[in-house]
């Protein structure tokens, strides 16, 4: 690692290399803040077609701001090669969890809801992602799905990065039009956040095949195994809403990711916690964070609820002849209860502070 400067951050190590790019973490001394910094190199910043990806990707992150997607802090030149300085997010990718086991139906709701808000907000600035995939997915350690890599995006206003009829994106997750080579639009990233939800579910590809060409006469033609089969124990109503995501023809998609949202929000009405707690807790499950790290990504209100107890209402919290689940059902309301239920030998803990 030759540069150990860039603005005013040090970089501290890489966090992974791609073809074109490294990404290190590093912190902003001035700010003393841990970002991470994606570096286009110097050969590949002479690439005219890397280095426009490069910069349309540091466009594109420019003009959101939303909690779902990764973050553009800075954009440097530095002796030739470009730097991005970003938001950096403390968790594994969807990829690398799907490689250890098929995600619970919740879970994969509740990513695909947030996601879904992300290309919403991406959308609604005339953004396509063209790249979902779940190594572009990442789950927080406070419970967030972050949506990355704009390299490949399509920004009306700024034009095509590449010429119609020319396939761009990842094999396995492209959508039939982006196959062929037509234009793409909103519905495009509805149909691959459909492959990525799908896989989640399963635990394996979608659409595999020997070579690129195999796997786009699969996806073309609709060749998919149906998730009754592959994903057996995924909830009906959940198993209808990847399907629609997943036709073949973008008329029979949800025509744009608001729809896709509201048709996902009423599958989390019978979650016994908030989604982040859902989330964290899955980590946890994982082994991705510890119990510590886990409650200390506590709900805050769930924390601060606990907080507003009178002495009399926390001695009943404490007491196990009376129990969590009645003591703050009854002082807080049942939601509040069944967050912290669920997080009772951590919030044990808490409360031996108190």
């Amino acid at each position: 690692m030759a540069i150990r400067k860039v603005g005013d951050c040090r970089l501290l190590g890489p966090l992974g290399k791609g073809g074109m790019a490294v990404v290190y973490r590093a912190v902003h001394e001035a700010l003393q803040r841990e970002v991470a910094i994606k570096e286009l190199s110097a050969d590949a910043a002479k690439n005219a077609e890397a280095m426009s990806r490069f910069k349309r990707e540091a466009m594109a992150l420019a003009g959101f701001h939303h909690q779902h997607i990764v973050t553009l802090y800075d954009l440097i030149e530095k002796n030739g090669a470009w730097y991005m300085v970003m938001e950096l997010v403390d968790g594994p990718t969807l990829g690398e969890l799907i490689k250890e086991a098929p995600l619970p139906p919740a879970v994969v709701t509740v990513v695909g809801l947030q996601v879904a808000r992300a290309l919403e907000h991406a959308h609604f600035r005339k953004v396509v992602h063209r790249d979902l995939k779940p190594a572009n997915v990442m789950l927080t350690k406070s419970g967030e799905a972050k949506l990355m890599d704009f390299g490949i995006a399509q920004n009306e206003d700024l034009g095509r990065l590449t010429q119609t009829g020319l396939a761009v994106g990842t094999p396995a997750y492209m959508s039939p039009e982006q196959v062929t080579g037509a234009a793409v639009d909103a519905r495009s990233d509805v149909y691959s956040l459909g492959v990525v939800l799908a896989e989640a579910l399963a635990g394996k590809r979608a659409f595999t095949g020997s070579s690129p060409g195999e796997v786009f006469v699969k996806v073309t033609k609709g060749l998919v195994e149906p998730l009754k089969r592959s994903a057996p124990m995924t909830p009906k109503a959940l198993r209808r809403v990847v399907e629609k995501m997943m036709a073949v023809k973008p008329e029979d998609r949800f025509q744009s990711a608001t729809q896709l949202r509201h048709a996902l929000e009423p599958l989390l009405a019978g979650l016994d916690q908030p989604p982040d707690a859902l989330l964290v807790s899955f980590l946890k499950d994982r082994q991705r964070i510890t119990e510590s790290e886990a409650l200390a990504r506590l709900s805050r209100t769930d924390l601060s609820a606990l907080s507003q107890l009178s002495p009399a209402e926390l001695a009943a919290v404490k007491s196990p002849r009376i129990g969590l689940g009645f003591a703050v059902g009854g002082a807080l309301g049942a939601g509040a209860a069944l967050t912290l239920e669920r997080w009772w030998p951590l919030v044990q803990q808490w409360l031996t502070t108190r």
